[in-house]
């Protein structure tokens, strides 16, 4: 090959080695920025300096891609000010982001003579951007004896001739800010939970075994006791009143803790979280209607063993929880069963009993039933007697909500719901006399038919054996 042509050669290859390696530095730069789900993980900072009832924000995101994004103001801020301004279309409400970070500083007016103060809709939000981690600092200037506290753990605080400051951390972006003229004093709950309260109140509203139980991965709903400002209920931040019930309190903050770290389900069926924290806290929950009767039934299916051990699961799930589905299935653990208690709740909008039940195969003269459930109620099984008696060549007719009318041609049978008699070739028979159990009862307007009263009545051979149930 000439030496000219094997040059050319040598440069081609030189320079493609120089694009692959800039292409791979640009990449892992990308990926050291990206978490594993392939988003971008935005920091962003905030400087805030209380002044004469004026609050001045300084506001900067960091790992930003260069591209041009809508920006969500807050409706309480003024006097907008941006870093790069010949970037900024008011019009549009939308930035050109050139140097992967963008400032931004603003103005929000508080009201001197007020007591106390709450920020939520205060920070400037990036459309189609998340933010893993948020800085908050604050420099107070205006009084040196009041307070600052927020929906985040504080990290530092400290105190000058002419400045408190004060730094708030915490992973994602909503952190509400609260400011009172009187001095709060701040402390952790099991160096967890952050809590700003006055000196004489007890702040140890959680007992250590539900505390024991919070991973320290979660985030943790920050509480304010104080009179100065109506209380809140929010998943960063629980303000309330000193005097509240320590009771009450508990369950409020493990409310608001598993919405924050558990749920990820519908928001028509978070209803479930406050159900849960009642048990968790043992206090009933204020939804005297439902919300009770579902504790209520709970309280009585379940020991308190099996209380505990089904909160646990909850409480120490490693991946939230998306569905009524899937708190059954915990629910169901807890007897090495299965039950859809919450899911016909959603659906009936009424509250059923607890029932625990198995879909272990049911065979009949060897023909396997499909889609029937065999039922565990107070020790017992409890068989679908309708679709068993088919199969064991009798006749099966519902009468009425109440009755049923079962025949071989022979023999006949008659059942009653929430009646002490039964029916043989219209003869009768009173319950009491044939089990300690109840001998049927009715569960979605199906009736089932206990194990050894079923046998005995219908003298037929019922067997357990491998997960499967054979009847002949």
């Amino acid at each position: 090959m000439p030496r000219k042509h094997k040059t050319i050669s040598l440069f081609i290859i030189i320079l493609c080695l120089i694009i692959i390696i800039l292409v791979a530095l640009q990449w892992t730069k990308l990926r050291e920025g990206t978490d594993k789900d392939g988003h971008l993980l935005v920091n962003q900072q905030i400087e805030i300096v209380h002044d004469s009832g004026k609050l001045k924000i300084k506001q900067t995101i960091q790992n930003l891609a260069n591209h041009t994004y809508l920006l969500d103001l807050p409706k309480a801020g003024g006097n907008f000010t941006f870093l790069n301004k010949e970037l900024w279309d008011e019009k549009n409400k939308s930035i050109a982001i050139r140097d992967n970070t963008f400032t931004i500083e603003y103005e929000i007016n508080t009201t001197p003579e007020n007591q106390a103060f709450l920020l939520e809709d205060w920070m400037v939000h990036i459309s189609g951007v998340e933010i893993a981690h948020t800085i908050v600092k604050i420099s107070e200037l205006t009084n040196m004896a009041g307070s600052w506290a927020a929906g985040a753990p504080m990290t530092y605080h400290e105190v000058l001739d002419q400045l408190q400051y004060y730094v708030f951390e915490k992973n994602g972006a909503h952190i509400p800010l609260y400011w009172q003229k009187e001095q709060l004093s701040y402390t952790y709950i099991k160096d967890k939970i952050p809590v700003y309260t006055d000196e004489k109140t007890d702040s140890h509203f959680l007992n250590n075994s539900i505390v024991s139980q919070l991973n320290d991965d979660k985030e943790f709903p920050a509480v304010i006791l104080t009179e100065h400002i109506n209380p809140l209920h929010s998943v960063p931040l629980i303000i309330e009143n000193p005097r509240i019930d320590q009771n009450i309190l508990s369950s409020i903050w493990v409310e608001q803790f598993l919405l924050s770290n558990i749920w990820a389900g519908k928001d028509e069926e978070k209803w479930v979280m406050n159900i849960l924290a009642g048990i968790t806290t043992e206090q009933p929950p204020t939804d005297e209607l439902r919300g009770g009767q579902i504790y209520a039934e709970l309280k009585n299916k379940l020991t308190k063993n099996e209380i505990l051990k089904f909160i646990s699961s909850i409480l120490q799930t490693d991946q939230k929880i998306t569905s009524l589905a899937e708190i059954d299935q915990l629910l169901g653990r807890v007897k090495g069963l299965k039950t859809s208690f919450f899911q016909d709740i959603a659906i009936e909008q009424i509250v059923n009993p607890l029932y625990f039940f198995t879909d272990e195969p049911i065979y009949v003269k060897n023909h396997k039933l499909e889609n029937d459930r065999v039922y565990w109620i107070d020790h017992v099984y409890y068989f679908p007697i309708k679709s068993i008696v088919k199969n064991l060549d009798y006749q099966f007719a519902q009468i009425s909500e109440d009755e049923i009318f079962i025949t071989n041609g022979k023999t006949t049978f008659r059942f009653y719901d929430n009646k002490d008699f039964f029916l043989i070739n219209e003869e009768q028979y009173g319950l009491l006399t044939m089990s300690d159990k109840l001998p049927y009862l009715k569960i979605k307007n199906e009736f089932y038919i206990q194990k050894e009263f079923f046998r005995k009545v219908f003298r037929i051979e019922i067997n357990h054996q491998n997960n499967q149930f054979f009847i002949n």
